[in-house]
């Protein structure tokens, strides 16, 4: 079983459709050892439905696990990648980063 600490994992390898495959170095986050106390950043992507999802994971990480406070924000378009200046603004306020797709 592969685990995230896997030389293997650090990079990441991809192909395109012109033949050459590229590869790139990953930097890999240290891992909280326990998230009570933390503070979550929690990133919606947008997508209609998916709002209500991140509203429960928010109260559950907070009444369940004892995180501190949750930094909510939603991309106003889910067919486009949040901007590099979100992400950045995400990460350095918090602890851990939740992102995803909800349907």
């Amino acid at each position: 079983m592969a685990t995230l600490t896997d030389e293997r994992l650090r990079q990441l390898s991809y192909m395109d459709p012109t033949g050459a495959i590229h590869s790139t170095e990953r930097h890999m986050s240290d891992r909280i050892k326990d998230i009570k106390g933390s503070v979550v950043a929690l990133l919606d992507n947008g997508n209609d439905t998916s709002s209500f999802f991140f509203e429960a994971l928010s109260d559950i990480l907070q009444s369940d696990y004892g995180v501190s406070k949750v930094i909510f924000e939603s991309k106003f378009n889910c067919t486009k990648p949040a901007g590099q200046d979100l992400i950045k603004q995400m990460s350095e306020n918090s602890d851990f980063m939740v992102a995803g797709v909800c349907l």
